[in-house]
């Protein structure tokens, strides 16, 4: 198996994963239209990424920018490694919006109530 074809792949899944997310996120209106777009793009981009990276190292192999003329599996690993820091840190940004717009909430749940009991 080509280690170009084992990287997209072990990284599809978790693009997948994030394109998912972000739609269900918009669809529920936990966030905006922009919000969506601008995570969608950085998620397809990193998929056009994984996609490139097979003619870039080929081009720059044949150009003599580089010395390797593939990746090894380290570098599979790696930028899979990568990709999953990616889709963990996007993970928890989500909740931690989340949990503040939650604490936001029982704030003015808060504040109503005791603005009730003073009126008493």
């Amino acid at each position: 198996m080509s280690r170009y074809l084992l990287l997209i792949i072990l990284n599809a899944p978790l693009v997948i994963a994030g394109l998912i997310g972000a739609l269900v996120e918009y669809k529920t209106r936990r966030i905006s239209i922009f919000k969506w777009l601008g995570t969608t793009v950085i998620w397809l981009v990193i998929f056009g990424g994984i996609i490139g990276v097979q003619p870039a190292l080929t081009f720059l192999h044949e150009h003599h920018k580089i010395r390797a003329h593939e990746m090894s599996l380290f570098d599979v690993l790696e930028i899979t490694g990568i990709i999953y820091i990616l889709f963990m840190a996007n993970r928890s940004r989500i909740k931690t919006d989340r949990l503040e717009q939650r604490v936001q909430d029982l704030h003015q749940e808060l504040s109503i109530r005791l603005s009730e009991k003073q009126d008493q």
